[in-house]
Formats: C-alpha cells, sequence, structure tokens
C-alpha cells in the first residue's frame, strides 16, 4: 500500500488488535502489554467515558507525565470521538489554567507528578467537574480512581462514527504569543499519516523493530511517530517516564530496541558521557529526531555514528506540520542539513514580507501540505491566529533556515533565538554564539540578542564569568574569533557580575540591550584587539 487505508486511531488500533493480538505493542518500566490488552482496555475506558457523558468532540486533558494510563486513554478517547488535550507538565499557575478555561473541559485525568500544580489552581473558575486520578490515594482523596474506568466492557467501544479529518487532540504550544499557549487541532489522520510516512516510507520497519523513547507524550513527536509508527507496521514502542543519561543504553538494550527518537541536546549529552568498549555494542539502527547542535552537526553526528554504530537521521517539523516535513533518509540523506521534504509537504523560505529568497539564503521556513488532513486544522477557538500563522496558504513555522541547491533544508534557529543582521546577511542563531562563548572555561553564564539599527540588528553579548575569574571583552572577543565566522562575531560585548531577570526568573533581555553604558566593549570604537 502506498498510503494508508485506516485513517482513525481507534480503528488502528482495533485493527491490529485482530490481526496480531498477542504481540506485544507496548513496554514500560519493565511491563508488557500486548495489541488485544491495549485495545481491550481502551474499549473499557471509551464506554466507562461514554457512561460519564463524554461524546464526540468533547474536550479531556491529560495532565500526566509518561505512562501506559496516558496512551490506553488517549486511544479510549479516539475510539468515542472525543478530543485529547496533553498538557505539558512543565504548565502550571497561568498556563495551567489557561488550558483548562479555553477548552472548557469538564473532565481532567491527572497523576501524583502533576497533583500539587494543579491544586494550585483547582479553584480557580474552571469549569473541571470530574476527576481521575492515577495511582494510590489517601483515604478522604476528592479525586476518583482511574482503576474504575477499567470495569467496563472491554469487547467492543460505543457505536461512534469517527473520521479521519476530525480532531483527535488539540496539543497547547508557546510558538507564536508570549505567554499564553496555544492550542493546535490535529485531525486523526495526521497521526496516521506522519506513522506511517515515517516507519513505512522512511525507514521501512517491520513488526520486528522496536521503537523507544524518552520524550513526553504531551507533545506530538513521540505519538505520532513512536506509538502510531509502531502500530502502522505492528511493531513494538517502548518509552520511559524521562531522559536519564546513565539508564540510557541499559533501557536501549533492555528493550531490544532498533529505532529511537531524540530531542535537543540529548544525543550531545549521551556523547559526553565517559567511552565504554561496550558503546557500539547495543541493538539500535537509527536515532530520529532533531537538535543535535549547530554549526558543527555534521561532525558531531559523524563522531556520534561511529562511536555508537547507530545512523542519526535529522529531521524537521512543527506540532502544526503534524511533526515531520522533511528529513534525512537512510538512503538519502546530507549531514548537517534536516532533510528534504517528505512527499506530503512543500516548503519554501521567505523574507520578512513573505517573498521567497534566492537559493541559500536564510529565511523564515514555511511549510504546507499536498494532501489532505495531514496537517493541522486550526488553532484551538483562535480565528484570527489561524489566519495569520496560514496567511497566503502556507504554514508560517517562526523558524529560520535555508535551503541548498540540491533541496536539502539547514536549521538555523528559532526566530526568537535569532539576529536579523539584514537583508543580504539574513537570520544567524543567537543560541550557537551563546554556545560558543559559554564553553569558554572563565565563562559563567551567556546571553547574546540583537540591538535594532537603521536596516538589521547587530550581535551584543553579555557575559557573567566564572567566579575570581579575570575574563575581559577581548578575552571572549578572541575566543569567538576562533570558532565563529567574522559575521557572526558580537560588536558590543559586556562583561557583569549577574544578569538581570524578571520576577519569574527570566532574563529582562530589554535590559540588557542598552549600549551605552561606558563598560560595553564596542567592536568599531577602535580598540586595540591584539593588545
Amino acid at each position: 500500500m502506498s498510503t494508508p487505508d485506516i485513517a482513525t486511531l481507534g480503528a488502528l488500533l482495533a485493527q491490529r488488535a485482530t490481526e496480531q493480538g498477542e504481540k506485544t505493542f507496548v513496554q514500560y518500566d519493565g511491563t508488557e502489554y500486548t495489541y488485544s490488552e491495549m485495545n481491550a482496555r481502551a474499549n473499557a475506558i471509551a464506554n466507562s467515558l461514554y457512561a460519564n457523558g463524554i461524546n464526540a468532540n468533547d474536550v479531556v486533558c491529560l495532565y500526566m507525565y509518561n505512562r501506559p494510563e496516558f496512551l490506553v486513554t488517549l486511544f479510549a478517547l479516539a475510539k468515542l470521538g472525543a478530543v485529547a488535550a496533553p498538557i505539558d507538565t512543565r504548565f502550571t499557575d497561568e498556563s495551567l489554567a489557561h488550558v483548562l478555561t479555553q477548552t472548557e473541559t469538564d473532565m481532567i485525568i491527572l497523576d501524583g507528578d502533576t497533583r500539587d500544580a494543579y491544586e494550585a489552581i483547582r479553584n480557580d473558575g474552571t469549569a473541571v467537574s470530574t476527576e481521575f486520578y492515577v495511582g494510590d490515594q489517601s483515604t478522604g482523596s476528592p479525586y476518583r480512581q482511574f482503576d474504575v474506568l477499567l470495569e467496563a466492557d472491554t469487547s467492543n467501544p460505543p457505536n461512534v462514527e469517527v473520521s479521519g479529518s476530525d480532531p483527535c487532540a488539540i496539543l497547547y504550544v508557546r510558538r507564536y504569543r508570549r505567554g499564553t499557549p496555544q492550542g493546535v487541532v490535529l485531525p486523526h489522520y495526521a497521526y496516521i499519516n506522519t506513522g506511517w510516512k515515517t516507519c513505512r516510507q522512511l525507514l521501512d520497519l517491520t513488526e520486528d523493530d522496536c521503537i523507544f523513547t524518552t520524550l513526553p507524550l504531551y507533545s506530538s513527536y513521540p505519538v505520532q511517530i513512536g506509538v502510531t509508527g509502531a502500530m502502522v507496521v505492528g511493531a513494538e514502542f517502548a518509552f520511559e517516564k524521562q531522559f536519564d543519561k546513565d539508564r540510557f543504553w541499559d533501557w536501549i538494550r533492555q528493550y531490544d530496541t532498533t529505532v529511537f527518537l531524540y530531542l535537543g541536546r540529548m544525543l550531545s549529552v549521551l556523547y559526553n558521557q565517559a567511552e565504554s568498549a561496550g558503546d557500539a555494542d547495543n541493538p539500535a539502527s537509527y536515532a530520529i529526531g532533531h537538535g543535535f547542535g549547530f554549526g558543527t552537526d555534521k561532525t558531531m553526528i559523524g563522531s556520534f555514528e561511529r562511536r555508537f554504530d547507530i545512523e542519526v537521521l535529522e529531521a524537521y517539523g512543527i506540532t502544526p506540520t503534524a511533526t515531520l516535513a522533511t528529513a534525512n533518509r537512510p538512503d538519502d540523506r546530507r549531514l548537517g542539513s534536516v532533510g528534504r521534504p517528505t512527499a506530503d509537504a512543500a516548503i519554501k523560505i521567505v523574507d520578512e514580507d513573505d517573498w521567497e529568497v534566492p537559493t541559500g539564503e536564510t529565511g523564515e521556513i514555511l511549510v504546507r501540505p499536498t494532501k489532505q488532513h495531514t496537517m493541522f486544522r486550526e488553532f484551538y477557538d483562535d480565528d484570527e491566529l489561524t489566519a495569520a500563522v496560514c496567511r497566503n496558504q502556507w504554514i508560517h513555522t517562526n523558524d529560520i533556515g535555508y535551503v541548498d541547491e540540491d533541496g536539502y533544508l539547514y536549521f538555523v534557529a528559532s526566530k526568537k533565538n535569532t539576529i536579523h543582521l539584514g537583508r543580504v546577511a539574513g537570520r544567524i542563531s543567537s543560541l550557537e554564539i551563546e554556545s560558543v562563548i559559554a564553553a569558554h572555561p572563565d565563562v559563567n553564564e551567556a546571553v547574546v540578542l540583537g540591538i535594532s539599527k537603521d536596516a538589521g540588528e547587530d550581535i551584543k553579548a553579555v557575559v557573567v564569568p566564572e567566579d575570581d575569574a579575570t575574563v575581559n571583552a577581548i578575552d571572549i572577543n578572541e575566543h569567538c574569533m576562533k570558532q565563529l565566522t567574522y559575521h557572526k562575531l558580537p560588536r558590543y560585548i559586556e562583561i557583569t557580575s549577574a544578569l538581570p531577570r524578571t520576577r519569574s526568573g527570566k532574563v529582562d533581555r530589554g535590559e540588557l540591550r542598552e549600549t551605552t553604558l561606558s563598560d560595553v566593549w564596542d567592536r568599531e570604537s577602535g580598540y586595540d584587539l591584539n593588545r
């Protein structure tokens, strides 16, 4: 089959339970669940939720850390045509209250790890009236026990019609606005399609494979590629609660992992562990994800692959694009890039006015689907944001990158972490410069930001030395000159004892943009760089 023949998560699980019922599907913390067991549990929960008044399009919030109950509830809601709203476990206070209020959910499922944060806003005017708790509770607890949901009929779910275009989940992100998170509505078919194109088309996995992750299930990536991808090919999905660099490779071997999912600096952390003679003695063939490093991707990935005998496949996508828009493939990759567009995605790079830039120039990455229902439907209850992000019929990612002459995409940084040097030079990553400065042995902390000028921005670095260190601006400049190209060198360098912070503890970048202070070094002021 060149395309999936099933369009919803509930139907796919039911099919796998019929065809491969006794095969292991999910592994977690040493416990195994077959396809039949997961399907039966999902049916029971669906029937219980239906009896509790949950119907098609009703929103149920899942505020849990990684655990099997999260997955089986997701499947149960899919069978009902209800909508899951997985909540980022880092959301507390206003962010958590915003999700509960905007979705107008009547039901939440939480666990011991999220209970305190939930109780801090529990009586703040949210509409939640039904609360289920996963785990042991003390006598007198106000929550219903999750396990009672498993007591209903396991043979069949309620008879509800669900289509691939129906909303499956609302995932809240902080990509487009400061402060309140935005709800990305993804349809069922987007999950099926992403799992299909990753595990069937890109990796050609089989039922003998096992996909492993420690990434949080509240995000789209591990569910669409890991969980759904495993179901598409009848493989296994193994996961743990959270990343642990000291146990990671033991988990890879324990679960006989052939593919693992990563994000951010995870591979760098693993690589920086002490070497062992048995590093290459692991069953994994591929690592797929995004975020190994900056300009050193090519070298770092090559070194990682040789040490661990694993092929790293960098990819790119965001939640509105249903996780995957471009990817390197085993038979078609270019180290340092995030690959070429998948079959159902088109990309282009544009300037500040949405005009496409020439090949090789940096600009904002735009994405759009070439097949229906494969990316997000809308932002939940926010038509204005939906129109703004999808203007000119393209999804604006707020990420910066460029495309080479062969169509490979290179990710630079998210727009909020870039500096605009002007139309010709384009945008560069402030995080890359920060990482270089932070690597100096006498530096404790560094922040890099853009200072506005007539056409673009100048680069400013604010550096906090280690205690008792005597590093100065010229030392930092010479350190940067050894590792950065000239156009990425900071014009301004300020040495300070501490960074200004807001009441929430975040760095106050507005204050740092001041460049008139006498202790701010300016490259253009005539300092003798050679001393």
